[in-house]
């Protein structure tokens, strides 16, 4: 075999999940998604990822020099030549062990890691951007002042993960979708704006997955709003960020289908305008048959947090059962 062929197959064949575990790094699976993974050495952080090629990648969070292949990840951290790279790699690849070629002693096949979902080099660098941004932790200037928004809504663990900010001072919401993170908005004074290079998915609360409600509405700051003026501390919240695409559409699909199944009902939250009724008869639409499904509109301001910065509360609220 060439020996540049030989390198391929490495980059290929061998899991660097695998690999960095049996080195001593931990994956963090709260910060894991299908398709990249997050593992811990020390205070050293990487980010696993599969390229379109099948080839495992990695960069560390902490040092943007530091990144690449498996020959990388080992020439970095053990400051070996090529020819020692292959010696370590070789068993891993399944060549024949030899006096040259130890074998590695591996967990048995249903207990190792998964490799990561392969990803485009677009969401790799979102992702990227994404791990180097500090979580809120209950304040932030903008939604503070500007959208009265209360460090207790902030902190509260329904969103305490799922609002960052970045090194301008925005506040960032990330989009998931089934592989995980796809994209995230920015929002600030007079400032909107998203990822570069990222995709409109879904933003929601950190309980969806279990709450006796879903409540649906257009952005992130209208779900913390409305869980602040109406002070609903079960109910789970779900972004769609405005108009939907056929990808969203897809998303909400299977997720009001789960919620229904454990029988939460679904509110639809959408602005108190023509536009919000389009957009919240669409919901009840990708429902299914028989959900619970209601509208909840504020009766003052467009949107909830219109209505929660005009002093709303929850008696403000019109509760009609079935309407659009």
């Amino acid at each position: 075999m060439k020996r540049d062929d030989e390198l391929e197959q490495f980059k290929a064949r061998i899991n660097l999940v695998e690999y960095a575990e049996a080195q001593g790094y931990k994956i963090d699976r709260s910060e894991s998604s299908r398709a990249s993974t997050v593992m811990r050495q020390g205070g050293d952080k990487i980010i696993v990822s599969t390229d379109q090629d099948g080839h495992g990648i990695y960069f560390s969070v902490r040092d943007e020099g530091d990144n690449g292949s498996i020959i990388d990840f080992i020439q970095r951290r053990q400051g070996v030549n090529l020819g020692q790279v292959r010696k370590e790699l070789r068993p891993w690849a399944g060549t024949p062990s030899s006096s040259y070629c130890p074998k590695v002693e591996r967990k048995p096949e249903a207990q190792r890691p998964r490799k990561p979902e392969a990803s485009t080099a677009d969401r790799q660098k979102v992702l990227a951007v994404w791990m180097k941004m500090q979580p809120a932790a209950g304040r932030h200037p903008y939604l503070e002042r500007e959208r009265m928004l209360s460090p207790a809504t902030l902190a509260d663990p329904r969103f305490a993960c799922m609002v960052r900010q970045d090194a301008w001072g925005n506040a960032v919401f990330p989009h998931y979708d089934r592989l995980g993170l796809a994209g995230y908005e920015l929002k600030n004074q007079e400032f909107t704006g998203f990822a570069k290079g990222g995709e409109k998915a879904l933003w929601f609360s950190a309980n969806l997955g279990n709450a006796p409600r879903v409540v649906v509405v257009e952005s992130a700051i209208d779900a913390m709003s409305h869980a602040q003026a109406t002070g609903d501390r079960e109910a789970a919240y779900l972004s769609i960020g405005g108009a939907m695409s056929d990808k969203q559409r897809g998303l909400l699909t299977n997720i009001l289908k789960e919620a229904a199944g454990r029988g939460a009902e679904i509110v639809t939250g959408t602005d108190a305008d023509e536009a919000g009724n389009r957009l919240a008869a669409e919901v009840r639409a990708l429902a299914p048959a028989g959900a619970a499904v209601r509208r909840e509109v504020p009766r003052n301001g467009k949107d909830w947090n219109d209505f929660l910065r005009g002093g709303g509360n929850f008696h403000d609220c019109s509760l009609p059962e079935n309407s659009v």
